[in-house]
C-alpha cells in the first residue's frame, strides 16, 4: 500500500510539471495585418503567456508597435479575454476602455479622441448586442445623449463569408435602433441598408458594390462587427505568413524560439491600466503578509529540504473583494506552490479596485519569501 501511495504522489507530480510545463513565455511578431511574421517585418509585437498545448493565450499580454511603445494591454483567464482592457493611441492618450468577461465585451466602454475628449460611451449588452449612451462628433458636439441621437462610425460586417469595412450611420432613440441604417464604402456607396422600428430590422437591402443594383432583399441577419474585437481575433488565430513559414509547425517553432523572449522591462512602457485605487486587503499589505504568515504551513518534506526562495503567486480581486483564479506564476517546489495557493483561497475579502468610480476586477501578484535559519 505504501509503495503504490508513492508511486500515485509520484505520477501526480509529473502530470503537475507537465501541466506546469505547457505554459511559456513568447515574443510574436505580426504583420500589418495580424498575421504572425518574422522580427524584421514586424509591425505588431506582442509579449505574452502561451499554452503550447491548446495554442491560446494565457494570462496577461501587452502589445507593442515596432519601436516599442505599448499600446494595448489585457488579460487571458480560462474562457478567454478576462478583466480590463485598455487601448491607447499613438501619442499614448487612452484611446478606449472596458471589461471582458468570457471572452465577450460587457457593461460600459468609454472611447476617446486622440487628444483626449470623449468620443462615445458604449454599453455592451449579455446578448453581445450594444447600445451608444453617448457620442461626440469631432467638432466636440454632443450627438448621442442618454441613448438618442445620430451615430456615426466605422464597422465591419461579415454577409455570408465576405467581410466588409465600412462607414456606419443610423438613429437611437432611447437606446434602442430606429430608422434608416446605412453601411456605406469610403466612397460613399451603399452596401447595406437597414429599416428599424423599435429595434426590430423590417427592411433591408444588399446593394451590389460593383454596380450599386440591389442584389438582396431578404431579411438576413448579418454579423455586424466591432473592427478592434476582429483585430484580437485575428491575433488569437496565429495565421501565418505561408511566403515566409513553410506550415504552422513551422511558425509556431520559430515563435517559441527563446532567443525572440524580449522582457518587458526591455520595452518602452507608454502607458499602463489606469486604476484610480487599487484593491487593498483588510488592514493592508502588512497586515495581509501577517496573514500568510500564520496560515502558511511547511510540511515535513519541505522542512527536511530546506527550500528556500520566493514563491510569487497571482489572483483576481474580483468586484465583490473575494479573491479568485490563484495561480503560481513562479515556483519554489510543488508542496510550497501548493501551499501559497490553499493560504491565498482562505483571505477574506478585500476592498475592490476602483475605476471610474465602480469596482472592478483586478490582478494582483504576491511574491512570498520563504527562509530557513541556520
Amino acid at each position: 500500500m505504501r509503495y503504490s501511495v508513492l508511486l500515485s504522489f509520484i505520477l501526480f507530480v509529473i502530470q503537475l510539471e507537465k501541466a506546469a510545463a505547457q505554459v511559456v513565455s513568447v515574443t510574436i511578431f505580426y504583420d500589418l495585418n495580424r498575421v504572425v511574421t518574422i522580427k524584421q517585418n514586424a509591425a505588431i509585437i506582442r509579449v505574452a503567456s502561451f499554452d503550447t498545448v491548446s495554442l491560446k493565450f494565457k494570462g496577461k499580454v501587452t502589445d507593442y508597435f515596432a519601436n516599442g511603445q505599448a499600446f494595448q494591454q489585457f488579460t487571458y483567464g480560462e474562457d478567454g479575454k478576462e478583466g480590463i482592457y485598455q487601448l491607447l493611441h499613438p501619442n499614448k492618450k487612452l484611446d478606449r476602455d472596458g471589461f471582458f468577461k468570457a471572452n465577450q465585451p460587457v457593461g460600459k466602454w468609454k472611447f476617446y479622441y486622440p487628444d483626449g475628449k470623449p468620443l462615445q460611451t458604449v454599453e455592451f449588452l449579455p446578448n453581445r448586442d450594444y447600445k451608444v449612451l453617448e457620442f461626440y462628433n469631432f467638432l466636440g458636439q454632443q450627438m448621442i445623449k442618454d441613448g438618442t441621437g445620430a451615430w456615426e462610425t466605422t464597422s465591419r460586417i461579415r454577409v455570408g463569408l465576405t467581410y466588409f469595412d465600412l462607414l456606419l450611420n443610423g438613429q437611437w432613440k432611447d437606446g434602442v435602433r430606429t430608422g434608416q441604417w446605412q453601411f456605406l464604402k469610403p466612397d460613399g456607396k451603399k452596401v447595406l441598408v437597414k429599416e428599424y422600428e423599435n429595434g426590430i430590422v423590417k427592411k433591408r437591402k444588399l446593394y451590389n458594390p460593383s454596380n450599386g443594383g440591389v442584389a438582396d432583399a431578404k431579411l438576413l441577419q448579418e454579423d455586424e462587427l466591432w473592427p478592434f474585437l476582429i483585430s484580437l481575433q485575428d491575433m488569437e488565430q496565429l495565421r501565418f505568413d505561408p511566403d515566409i513559414f513553410d506550415g504552422k509547425e513551422r511558425a509556431l517553432q520559430y515563435i517559441l524560439r527563446k532567443e525572440h523572449l524580449l522582457p518587458l522591462d526591455s520595452l518602452k512602457q507608454a502607458g499602463s491600466i489606469k486604476i484610480e485605487k487599487g484593491p487593498e486587503f483588510p488592514g493592508g499589505q502588512e497586515a495581509m503578509f501577517r496573514f500568510m504568515g500564520t496560515n502558511f504551513r511547511i510540511s515535513p518534506i519541505d522542512a527536511r529540504s530546506r527550500v528556500s526562495g520566493t514563491v510569487v503567486v497571482s489572483f483576481v480581486v474580483e468586484v465583490d473583494g473575494s479573491v479568485s483564479d490563484p495561480k503560481v506564476i513562479k515556483s519554489l517546489s510543488i508542496g510550497l506552490d501548493a501551499e501559497a495557493v490553499r493560504v491565498i483561497r482562505l483571505m477574506p475579502r478585500w476592498k475592490p479596485a476602483m475605476l471610474n468610480g465602480k469596482p472592478v476586477p483586478y490582478t494582483y501578484t504576491v511574491p512570498y519569501s520563504i527562509r530557513f535559519g541556520n
